[in-house]
């Protein structure tokens, strides 16, 4: 079994007693999906392929609606399908539970924010190992 530090709000969650909360199975795969699609790609030092492009936006680059919500859609598939290799290969290395290993894209959903038209929400679903689907929901904001 792996597991990762609980991450809530941007910080290692800590526990009442002082101890540091962990995550496993389904929560960490939820925890490594955000953590995959809300990391820049190339911020890892020890892991330049980590990360996604989402919310990359070049200067004086525009996009309407439907272009923006493509790229978003193709760079969290791509952030996801990378992930599904590290997972591959971490596995040769540490146990890994079928919670915590994903073998397929179910659904990548993009929507622009009605309030913010800056934001956007993806909505992301994948099927587990153990044939449970995960699903996570994370907005960027594209400036």
């Amino acid at each position: 079994m792996s597991f990762d530090l609980s991450i809530e709000k941007g910080d290692i969650k800590i526990e009442r007693d002082g101890s540091v909360k962990i995550v496993s199975g389904n929560s960490k795969l939820k925890q490594d999906i955000i953590k995959i699609l809300l990391t820049d790609l190339g911020d890892n030092k020890f892991h330049s392929k980590y990360g996604s492009k989402i919310g990359a936006l070049q200067i004086g680059h525009y996009a309407d609606n439907t272009l923006m919500s493509l790229d978003i859609e193709s760079s969290a598939r791509n952030a996801i399908e990378s992930l599904m290799g590290l997972q591959r290969s971490q596995a040769k290395r540490q146990a890994l539970t079928p919670g915590e290993i994903i073998i397929d894209i179910l659904n990548v959903k993009v929507d622009r924010d009605d309030a913010d038209p800056r934001m956007y929400n993806i909505f992301i679903s994948v099927l587990t190992q153990e044939l449970t689907e995960v699903s996570s929901l994370v907005s960027v904001r594209i400036v």
